[in-house]
């Protein structure tokens, strides 16, 4: 019985190990999205990134916003696998210099609405409503960028 049981421990175990090492190498911002909508208490949330004012969905739409204007950004998977996994869609303000973005993050729960997760070349699709069997608490997450 005891061998059993650590069995199910590893094969439970592993498979969440190996994903959160994964993803903490390939998209720490969709880790760190996804870390606090699961353990946080709704409080707003400032992520941290050197990755996103490099960000080619936000460097392309950044080069036709003007100083002040607010556009709500919405884009394809393939465009940046990165971003997506933390955010997609999300408000992107172009400021005099650099921008900030803002998102309340709540995950669907008709399970209409899913999110391709590209591992070494092959699609595994998640549908966000399968998050919410964790009772995940809403925040809204900010980043803000000045060069």
């Amino acid at each position: 019985m005891k061998k059993l049981l650590i069995g199910i421990i590893l094969i439970l175990a592993v498979p969440f190990l190996s994903g959160y090492v994964y993803f903490q190498t390939t998209s720490p911002e969709g880790m760190s999205v996804l870390t606090q909508y699961i353990l946080g208490d709704g409080s707003d949330y400032e992520l941290k990134s050197d990755y996103l004012p490099t960000s080619p969905v936000i460097v392309n739409n950044l080069k036709t916003m003007e100083i002040g204007e607010t556009r709500r950004i919405t884009f394809r998977q393939k465009e940046d696998w990165r971003l997506s996994y933390a955010l997609n869609p999300f408000n992107l303000t172009k400021t005099e210099n650099g921008f900030t973005i803002d998102q309340y993050i709540i995950f669907d729960t008709s399970g209409d609405i899913y999110t391709d997760i590209n591992i070494f070349g092959k699609k595994i699709r998640f549908h966000d409503n399968w998050i919410n069997k964790l009772n995940p608490t809403p925040y809204t997450v900010y980043y803000s960028y000045s060069s």
